[in-house]
């Protein structure tokens, strides 16, 4: 039993609705689920009744629930305490993080390093995933933000936030104008990607083939830069990252949420099974996973 089941199951106890749960924790559905189902199975009773149409709590579930609320509050009062004196953290962490990440998202997590822990240094290296398990396997890093999941047994991954994809076009394209788009509609289109050794290249490749419709791909970039360069010159169009969405640097694209199928990543931060957390690391993850999920 582990923190994270206790959160999914007071966001599904107070939700009653999987995806709305998931959404809740900030994690992905087939997650939360597989959390409760883990929980359940060592408390060696049902939580949840679960129905095609709804879920229900069952009363050894809301006999449970009242520990589990409990629980997460003492050991939030118990983060608080800790978190008194961040400021006298010091120390360096290397972190590791893949190219559709890094640029997006670390100049705000430095920003709250800088104000919050001024005396921690963060070494910083942008690589892709194969990389970066090399890097943290050999000891070159601490930790690694990436997709989940990895298989590799010496490595330990935490879900830290769920992050959807968009549709980037030009503005001429002739998807621009729809509020939506479907996986249908990208049958017979130009795909630009990122090159291989991208995790975010094959989850693109993975939406558009989940259905056996055909895209081209016509271009392999190097950067998710280059790639929506192209796609503003109307070569063809492209998957984003929601952190990568950006209409004032690129006022000449579109981007197009999807509906009712929602591509998705789940990011998390990856570290040795044989090296331990430290204080300072789990300061750092904690600070990754709230500017992750803070409102825009």
């Amino acid at each position: 039993m582990d923190i994270h089941q206790l959160h999914y199951m007071v966001a599904l106890s107070q939700e009653l609705h999987f995806q709305r749960a998931a959404q809740k924790a900030h994690v992905t559905q087939p997650t939360l689920s597989q959390g409760i189902k883990n929980l359940e199975g060592e408390l060696g009773t049902s939580l949840f009744e679960r129905s095609s149409h709804k879920v229900r709590i069952t009363a050894d579930g809301e006999r449970f629930l009242a520990h589990a609320v409990a629980a997460l509050d003492h050991i939030q009062k118990g983060v608080l305490e800790v978190q008194k004196n961040v400021a006298d953290l010091e120390g360096t962490v290397r972190l590791g993080v893949i190219p559709t990440i890094c640029p997006y998202l670390m100049p705000k997590v430095i920003l709250r390093l800088k104000k919050d822990a001024p005396r921690l240094t963060l070494e910083l290296y942008e690589e892709t995933t194969s990389v970066l398990l090399d890097f943290l396997k050999s000891g070159k890093i601490d930790l690694g933000l990436l997709a989940l999941p990895i298989k590799d047994r010496a490595v330990v991954g935490k879900g830290l936030a769920s992050e959807p994809f968009y549709l980037a076009v030009a503005t001429q394209h002739r998807l621009a104008k729809k509020r939506k788009v479907t996986r249908k509609e990208l049958t017979g289109e130009k795909l630009l990607v990122l090159q291989e050794g991208h995790c975010f290249r094959e989850q693109a490749l993975d939406f558009c083939k989940a259905k056996g419709d055909e895209t081209h791909v016509i271009f392999q970039g190097s950067s998710l830069t280059s790639v929506l360069e192209l796609a503003t010159a109307g070569e063809g169009v492209t998957f984003v990252p929601a952190m990568a969405v950006d209409p004032a640097h690129h006022p000449d694209l579109v981007y197009l949420p999807f509906s009712p199928v929602v591509p998705t990543r789940e990011i998390g931060v990856i570290w040795r099974l044989t090296a331990p957390l430290s204080p300072i690391q789990r300061f750092l993850i904690d600070i990754l996973r709230q500017v992750l999920n803070a409102k825009p």
